[in-house]
């Protein structure tokens, strides 16, 4: 029972270290005075630091679940561990090397796709809208809109609004990087001269920030009390 705790405390300290600062993070770019535009896939990098805790100690822990043997680290035998790994270390470094192919992989690909996407934290998506259609009538390209869809001449871009979140995701459509470049400038500019106004998501990732940062206090203390017990 000790052994579990002690591994349910080290777990919630590695996953929720990470996730309290991105989450800390979110609520500081969500009470900013003007809104705050990022490029897609450095907002995912953000949002992949805040979970690493989970992908790389949950995953372990799920992975060890799927050994048998493994199940003796929950028992405490360390002798029977040692004997486990000497039997099937090539099936777990099989398996962790097809674990981090997938989480690799994944990662990668998400990348990818939001290679050419802006994430605007803060911002009203209605008052976004307006300013967009001033960022391309100033550009000398005025845009249609249809449903979500902008059009300039084909789709150039898609909105994703949130509104409770006070949040927009912008993704860009056309094969016209050079056009992308130039929005993307233009509506960096152009968030200055908004001022982001109340974001009641700021206050709710604020509390969720604090509350994960005082289990991980909390975990931490357990931990070091049950390794002073094992000794």
């Amino acid at each position: 029972m000790l052994s579990f705790t002690l591994v349910f405390c080290l777990g919630a300290v590695f996953s929720l270290a990470p996730l309290a600062i991105y989450l800390l993070w979110l609520a500081t770019l969500n009470r900013r005075l003007h809104p705050t535009v990022l490029a897609g896939g450095w907002d995912f990098a953000a949002l992949l630091g805040g979970l690493a805790g989970f992908i790389l100690f949950g995953g372990g822990l799920f992975l060890s679940l799927l050994q048998s043997n493994a199940r003796i680290l929950f028992r405490g035998n360390v002798e029977a561990m040692r004997d486990a790994w000497g039997q099937e270390n090539v099936t777990w470094v099989v398996t962790v090397a097809v674990y981090l192919l997938i989480v690799v992989g994944s990662v990668l690909l998400t990348l990818a796709s939001r290679r050419r996407t802006l994430v605007v934290y803060n911002v009203d998506p209605g008052q976004f809208e307006v300013t967009l259609s001033e960022v391309f009538d100033e550009m000398g390209r005025p845009a249609d809109r249809r449903g979500d869809l902008w059009v300039v001449g084909g789709p150039v871009l898609e909105l994703e609004r949130f509104q409770a979140g006070r949040t927009v995701i912008l993704r860009w459509l056309s094969d016209d990087r050079h056009l992308f470049q130039e929005v993307d400038r233009h509506i960096r500019e152009a968030m200055l001269s908004l001022t982001g106004g109340d974001n009641g998501s700021a206050r709710w990732l604020m509390s969720a920030a604090v509350g994960s940062l005082c289990l991980v206090v909390f975990c931490t203390v357990l931990l070091i009390t049950g390794m002073n017990l094992v000794r």
